[in-house]
């Protein structure tokens, strides 16, 4: 009985701590997309966006919650998110490079945030089409 408490207290310990680590990404995306015009036109809350990309990136990153790593990644990819020229781009890859093993690796990271944005923006458009057309 204690092994299954002590394990049932880990996991609830391991999801707390997961979900600090992800709220400066989330915060990130919801301010990069608060701009966004194809959310305006779509009329799409930058919230729920920020959400589901977040979570597209959470899946992909190795290690489990509370993973020393992820608090790294999860960095990494808000400052990724929050870069405002080619110049700060760059300097974030460097930054990171050690992280994802390389140039080449720390680029293709930071190009996912597109096509997440991208998968979830179409997912959220199918959603909210659906519920316009009923």
């Amino acid at each position: 009985m204690k092994k299954i408490m002590f394990t049932l207290l880990s996991v609830l310990l391991l999801a707390a701590c997961s979900s600090k680590e992800q709220t400066g990404l989330k915060e990130a995306l919801t301010v990069k997309l608060q701009d966004d015009q194809d959310l305006k036109d779509y009329k799409l809350d930058p919230k729920e966006v920020a959400a589901c990309v977040e979570k597209a990136i959470s899946d992909g990153l190795p290690g489990i919650p509370g993973d020393p790593r992820r608090p790294q990644y999860y960095e990494a990819y808000a400052k990724f998110v929050s870069v405002n020229s080619p110049g700060d781009a760059e300097a974030a890859v460097q930054q990171y490079k050690d992280l994802f093993g390389g140039i080449k690796q720390a680029h293709e990271a930071a190009n996912t945030i597109t096509d997440h944005i991208m998968t979830c923006m179409g997912t959220a458009i199918e959603q909210h089409g659906g519920e316009r057309e009923k």
